[in-house]
């Protein structure tokens, strides 16, 4: 499984684990989802008895099921027991999986995004501003992402352009 994660590999077993507090947070937020129920969803939609028969990608793709199907939402909790860690600890980092709408064009939203030296969490706020998003991996509108795929390429001829001319002044 690919996985953009700006320079930190993270073996299967982790994601698993990722995926499993996420599909533990949906069930939380989904009173009707009892044992009987989230089993029978699985059995539908991916032919499984149980989460531990399922793929990573299969996981990722019932968390965002959860996610943009039945109005869950992964927040960071409002306040951290551990004063040293934020929401905001990791801005640099943005998981993007195979499974995910558009996954091609946002990995390149965020190759360019970090090209252009922006921080990942000024991403998360232009999308919410521009799209009414509140998240970028939770952006699933083709044209949305085609837009702001454009602009930021545009953005980035401009910045090459910019940064080729300084090499030229340089020499």
């Amino acid at each position: 499984m690919t996985l953009w994660k700006k320079g930190i590999n993270m073996n299967e077993k982790e994601m698993r684990l990722g995926l499993y507090r996420k599909i533990e947070v949906a069930r939380k937020q989904l009173p009707d989802m009892d044992e009987v129920a989230f089993r029978s969803l699985l059995r539908t939609e991916f032919g499984v008895e149980s989460r531990k028969e399922m793929t990573v990608n299969q996981l990722s793709r019932l968390v965002h099921y959860f996610a943009s199907n039945l109005g869950v939402k992964y927040t960071a909790p409002a306040k951290s027991r551990n004063s040293r860690v934020t929401p905001h600890g990791r801005p640099d980092f943005i998981e993007i999986t195979d499974s995910m709408p558009f996954a091609t064009q946002k990995r390149q939203i965020l190759a360019i995004w970090r090209k252009l030296g922006y921080s990942m969490t000024s991403l998360d706020t232009r999308v919410k501003r521009e799209f009414g998003t509140h998240c970028f991996v939770w952006l699933q509108n083709g044209e949305k992402i085609k837009a702001l795929l454009t602009d930021l390429q545009h953005r980035e001829k401009a910045f090459d352009k910019k940064q080729a001319q300084k090499g030229a002044n340089v020499n």
